[in-house]
């Protein structure tokens, strides 16, 4: 009963929203995202944690206001989800810059490709704008408990062709759709608990990050990007990625497995960090990223 009357409110706060203009949607959307700072303090404290951590070198008062900006680039990513439905290619072309999709497309074109992204920017405009691009692909999320309401968000997601992959049990469908020609969008940018976790430098600060990707380009030799859709005002948008080369790695005898995955994800992170140094705005500063420490460090970065 309880999830038939959560189905029921989502569908309808989607339907409503959905009529309202996509300005005003950014703007309710926001007021929510400042208004939960307000009565939930400790997502507050989390994202202030986070900016100290990973912009030690700024002021107080770069940080307040870099959260000022992200209340509403919040709104701008729930409002965009809202109208996914009712984008389609025509609009993604007119609104959506991606310089890299014709080399994209190259490298997809006979294998599948591993997308490394996050939660920066309108990360649900993401893969409908590679689908809508002509290039469906598979991404890995986690399913709702209820499920009227995963079976409605996953035809949501796979509307454009693409495939929404099972978070439990991932790492085989990964690799069977990249064999398959499939190319995968993996969300590498949570704290994942110690024993899936491969500790690399995140904004200088070590943070434990899924091995499920490295190990993935590992078994496939997967081409890899690093990519992340950022807001270019005007109701328009740009992919910004990064083509990585590990053929090297790939193909070195000499490293272990251990020391593939290391190197894999620490080059990967050091590209979305990088992207998010150029959008701070733009991420979702509330996850407690540093929360699992690495052995021997016993320090509570969250309270």
């Amino acid at each position: 009963m309880q999830g038939l009357v959560g189905y029921i409110i989502v569908r309808g706060f989607f339907g409503l929203f959905g009529l309202l203009p996509h300005r005003a949607c950014v703007a309710f959307f926001g007021a929510l995202w400042r208004l939960a700072f307000l009565i939930v303090p400790r997502l507050r404290k989390t994202a202030q944690v986070n900016l100290e951590l990973a912009f030690p070198e700024r002021d107080a008062a770069w940080r307040a206001d870099i959260l000022r900006k992200n209340a509403v680039e919040m709104g701008r990513l729930l409002a965009d989800t809202v109208r996914l439905a009712s984008l389609d290619a025509t609009w993604i072309r007119e609104h959506v810059e991606i310089p890299a999709i014709t080399r994209f497309g190259a490298v997809a074109k006979n294998r599948g490709v591993l997308i490394a992204t996050g939660h920066l920017g309108s990360f649900e405009l993401l893969g409908h704008a590679i689908g809508l691009w002509g290039y469906p692909l598979a991404a890995i999320a986690r399913r709702f408990k209820s499920p009227r309401l995963d079976r409605w968000w996953t035809e949501l997601r796979e509307a454009r062709g693409n495939r929404i992959i099972d978070r439990t049990g991932a790492f085989k469908e990964m690799v069977r759709s990249i064999s398959d020609g499939t190319s995968v969008a993996v969300l590498f940018d949570q704290n994942v608990k110690s024993n899936h976790a491969v500790f690399v430098d995140w904004f200088n600060k070590p943070a434990a990050t899924t091995r499920a990707f490295a190990l993935a380009a590992i078994k496939t030799e997967a081409p890899v990007f690093v990519a992340a859709m950022i807001y270019r005002g005007g109701d328009t948008y740009r992919v910004e990625s990064v083509e990585c080369d590990f053929a090297s790695i790939y193909g070195d005898t000499l490293l272990s497995d251990s020391e593939k995955v290391f190197r894999i994800t620490q080059e990967i992170s050091d590209h979305y960090c990088r992207m998010i140094r150029e959008f701070p705005e733009g991420w979702f500063w509330i996850h407690r990223r540093w929360k699992t420490r690495p052995e021997g460090d016993h320090s509570r970065l969250y309270r």
